[in-house]
């Protein structure tokens, strides 16, 4: 592939991926498209998928050696798992620490993915994310993943971090 052919099936990846076509990105990551490849606007495929909950996308892309600590979002503030555990998307979230993520490596926010469920009530998400040893503990901004869910009125959350 040329440079401009590289650029384009780049392009290609992280679009495909962020529209969950799952044919698409097989056959480029066939092609020996990297799968940690960005995009012009710096974005990957993974960042897209697991923000666009395309469970399909993000499995083929972690079987290809996406890198599931990769930085993402426009400016590099995130990773997949709080972004995964921010969405509440369960299912990413198991593939992702499967694959070898931090449950609890903070975003440059200092978010970590149990606090982020913990903040938006994502009951599932945070007992995923506390069976695969995330502390709830750490504290972003001063409170606990239990204080977020209290102070957002997510009781059933709550009562599940308070440890």
């Amino acid at each position: 592939m040329d440079d401009r052919g590289g650029a384009a099936a780049a392009e290609e990846l992280v679009r495909a991926s962020g529209t969950g076509d799952e044919a698409a990105v097989s056959r480029l990551l066939g092609r020996g498209v990297p799968a940690d490849t960005r995009d012009a606007e710096g974005r990957t495929g993974l960042d897209l998928a697991v923000r666009g909950g395309r469970d399909g996308v993000v499995r083929l892309l972690l079987a290809a050696g996406a890198d599931p600590e990769q930085t993402t979002g426009p400016y590099d503030e995130e990773l997949p798992l709080v972004q995964a555990a921010t969405g509440g998307r369960t299912g990413i979230v198991r593939q992702l620490l499967a694959a070898g993520a931090d449950p609890d490596r903070a975003n440059r926010l200092r978010a970590t993915a149990l606090g982020r469920a913990g903040a938006e009530g994502h009951t599932g998400t945070a007992r995923v994310l506390l069976e695969h040893g995330a502390d709830p503990h750490f504290r972003w901004k001063a409170l606990t993943p239990a204080e977020w869910a209290t102070r957002f009125g997510h009781t059933e959350t709550a009562d599940l971090l308070r440890i």
